[in-house]
C-alpha cells in the first residue's frame, strides 16, 4: 500500500502509527469484501480476492490490532495526547 500523500505542516492531520494504520487499512478492505460478498457470493474474483486477504493480510492485521490491545494505560494517555495536541495545533493554525 502507498503511503499517505503528505500535507503542508498548517494542515497536517494526526499521524497514526504504524499498527494504528495497519489496523484501520485491514478494517476496511475486510468490510469491502464482506460487502462484495453479499453482493455476489459466488463471483470468483470475490472468492480470490477474500482468500488472498486471509492469506497475505489478515496475519499482519490481526498480530497489530493484538499489539493496540495491549497498550498500557499510559501509553493509551499518551498517544491520546499526541493526537490532540497536533489537532489542536491544527485548529489553532
Amino acid at each position: 500500500m502507498s503511503p499517505l500523500p503528505s500535507r503542508p505542516a498548517g494542515l497536517a492531520r494526526p499521524v497514526p502509527d504504524a499498527d494504528e494504520l495497519l489496523v484501520a487499512r485491514a478494517r476496511r478492505q475486510a468490510i469491502l469484501l464482506a460487502a462484495a460478498l453479499v453482493r455476489e457470493p459466488l463471483d470468483r474474483k470475490v472468492h480470490q480476492d477474500l482468500r488472498t486477504f486471509v492469506e497475505n493480510d489478515s496475519e499482519p492485521a490481526l498480530r497489530a490490532w493484538e499489539s493496540l490491545l495491549s497498550r498500557t494505560p499510559e501509553e493509551l494517555r499518551d498517544r491520546i495526547r499526541t493526537v490532540l495536541l497536533r489537532h489542536t495545533s491544527r485548529r489553532a493554525s
